[in-house]
């Protein structure tokens, strides 16, 4: 990255000169060959939306015939013989190779699905859709996650670990997508330096846990589709804080800002260490057998060597011919004499199946049976013995309005003696604890003796319950019964959790599904946390339970480090249903106060593993990240 920078200042933006950085995905293309888009993304966090006269990068194969760059402005919309048409219209374009495009997106589009060709020396792309949408802030990166962004200090320093920014002064921070501007520019013409071309919506941002001031949010001078955001630096202590900008309700995905401040230094809550790229799903999960991380996505299980940490490895992938864009959750039983993975295959809404693979040998799979359900909406499966034990959680409403009817879910075993045909045991019965017209969002095994099951007391149409905690017993795995149950005040339901030691941390929203289901059927509440002392399997006890404030459509998954530290990922706020995912971090170690940190939003991440030597796997929609648990 090129850059040339003048003094920043409040409320108005400094200049800025920027090379888009060029990434090779999947590996080079040929010279010669189909023109290919495999994927468009936002040029500056690579996210899977853009917004007009933002720039934006495509990523494929024969794209170009040779890498070429614009030399001045306007830029051109034909490079190196390459061109780009999104919804009818040329768009001007910065840089061309054979595997990757950056250009500018028409200013002019509307939002909602738009159509992007290719058009090269070595012939036509087929037309690719991308979702547009009025803003779409995406933060320019650099290193390791890195903001792009300029202290306000004499040197006018490029922000980082060894030159980070004094709590309270202002730096600017680059982006784009920044949506409408109130003096708009021609596509392809540099910024003027005046008139100021200010945003029109309204923008706020976070530095790790605390809100920062934005005092100005609009493009840079002499640049093509380039942001800043001069942006306040909260008071917090020495270390690098998650950057969060929000733009009409439109999250980022997060950038690290390094602070220099007083007090006890702040130590990041997670280290990245290795990354695996490979072409993800947008929804996946991640199983770990020895050292091989296996990727579940939905049209295959990618397979990761992570015998060294830092240098995660592809090692191949399986169930392409099985999976048919349907998987994504997978369980594996390794205390069985022979370890099998068994992937969750099917429409939600349709009985799913069962498609298991011997991992004998955990690097060459082979798949034992693919066997159908009778259920729907299977969304977990974990193992005692030779028993799978998983819940369904669903609910009914009406088409005409979107109102919810009736909310419903079951418990089920499954018998895998013969891990290629499973067969039903036994269903959780309605009683005197637990009816099976409950939520039933996640459930998992405790020990051979028991499960607990995450729900509400929510019912028929009304969504507004309370949280609460099952205890079954398993024993018996033909005649499941629930013996105990745990009302959390705090949330309208409980969705995920994990153990680590005898803390049992789970997640839940303070508000139900949105009900009617209009735009859509999202929890609307925030992020509600408990912990519970399990020493005493049968009969958790409450130890902390709090409103976090934090706005989330959704929790997806809690996973615990052995030392009493959890993650957990949230789904986006309700303002924006198709943004980035949040993964946090929860430190109980002293279980009566635990503390939250933000770590890190970011596109695709849905599924993590936290393993027992203090290693964190998550799945994301460009492959897996490890990270290093550093509260010890």
């Amino acid at each position: 990255m090129d850059m040339s920078v003048q003094t920043p200042n409040r409320g108005k933006p400094a200049n800025f000169t920027v090379l888009i950085f060029c990434l090779t995905f999947g590996g080079a293309a040929a010279c010669y060959g189909q023109v290919v888009v495999q994927s468009v993304t936002d040029a500056a966090s690579y996210g899977p939306r853009v917004a007009p006269g933002a720039l934006a990068t495509i990523f494929g194969q024969n794209l170009a015939s040779s890498e070429t760059e614009a030399n001045g402005f306007p830029l051109p919309t034909t490079l190196g013989g390459t061109n780009v048409v999104v919804q009818g219209v040329q768009a001007p374009l910065y840089y061309v190779n054979t595997t990757q495009i950056n250009f500018q997106v028409p200013s002019g589009l509307k939002s909602g699905q738009a159509s992007v060709v290719v058009h090269a020396t070595g012939g036509t792309s087929s037309s690719y859709t991308i979702t547009v949408i009025s803003e779409a802030p995406a933060i320019f990166q650099y290193g390791n996650n890195h903001a792009v962004a300029q202290n306000n200090d004499t040197a006018h320093s490029l922000n980082s670990s060894t030159a980070p920014a004094a709590a309270g002064s202002v730096i600017t921070v680059y982006l784009t997508g920044q949506g409408p501007v109130d003096n708009p520019v021609t596509d392809g013409l540099a910024t003027p330096a005046s008139p100021i071309s200010t945003a029109t919506a309204s923008a706020t941002a976070t530095i790790g846990p605390q809100n920062a001031a934005v005092q100005f949010l609009g493009l840079t001078p002499d640049n093509v589709g380039l942001a800043q955001a001069n942006i306040q630096v909260p008071a917090l202590p020495n270390g690098d804080y998650p950057l969060v900008i929000t733009v009409g309700g439109i999250v980022s995905t997060s950038a690290v800002i390094s602070v220099s401040g007083s007090g006890i230094p702040y130590t990041s809550p997670l280290a990245l260490v290795g990354t695996a790229v490979f072409q993800n799903s947008s929804v996946s999960s991640v199983v770990l057998l020895g050292n091989t991380a296996y990727v579940c996505g939905a049209t295959r299980i990618t397979m990761v060597d992570v015998t060294h940490p830092a240098q995660p490895a592809v090692i191949g992938e399986f169930g392409d011919n099985v999976l048919n864009g349907y998987g994504t959750q997978c369980a594996i039983n390794s205390t069985a004499g022979s370890p099998y993975l068994v992937d969750i295959v099917g429409p939600l809404y349709n009985p799913v199946s069962f498609a298991t693979y011997d991992l004998t040998n955990p690097r060459s799979p082979n798949l034992v049976g693919v066997t159908a359900t009778q259920y729907a909406y299977i969304v977990n499966l974990s193992f005692s013995g030779a028993v799978g034990f998983s819940s369904t959680s669903y609910f009914t409403y009406n088409l005409s309005n979107h109102a919810i009817v009736s909310q419903n879910g079951y418990f089920l075993a499954f018998d895998f003696t013969n891990p290629g045909r499973p067969q039903l045991l036994s269903v959780l019965q309605p009683g005197s604890l637990v009816g099976i017209s409950t939520l039933k969002p996640a459930a998992a095994v405790v020990n051979p003796a028991f499960a607990y099951i995450a729900s509400s007391t929510a019912t028929g149409s009304s969504t507004n319950g309370t949280g609460m905690l099952y205890v079954v017993s398993i024993g018996s795995p033909s005649t499941l019964l629930a013996v105990n149950q745990v009302a959390v005040s705090q949330a309208a339901i409980l969705l995920t959790f994990d153990i680590s030691g005898n803390t049992l941390l789970v997640a839940g929203n303070s508000g139900g599904n949105r009900n009617p289901g209009s735009p859509d059927f999202d929890f609307t509440g925030n992020l509600t946390l408990t912990t519970m002392n399990v020493s005493n399997v049968e009969a958790p006890a409450i130890l902390a339970s709090f409103n976090t404030g934090v706005e989330v459509s959704n929790t997806l998954h809690t996973a615990a480090f052995s030392n009493g530290v959890f993650a957990i990922v949230n789904g986006p706020p309700n303002t924006d249903d198709s943004g980035p995912a949040s993964l946090m971090i929860v430190d109980a170690r002293q279980p009566q106060n635990p503390i939250l940190y933000p770590f890190q939003t970011q596109f695709g991440f849905n599924g993590l593993l936290a393993t027992s030597n203090g290693y964190l796997l998550a799945s994301a929609s460009l492959g897996l990240y490890v990270y290093q648990l550093q509260l010890q």
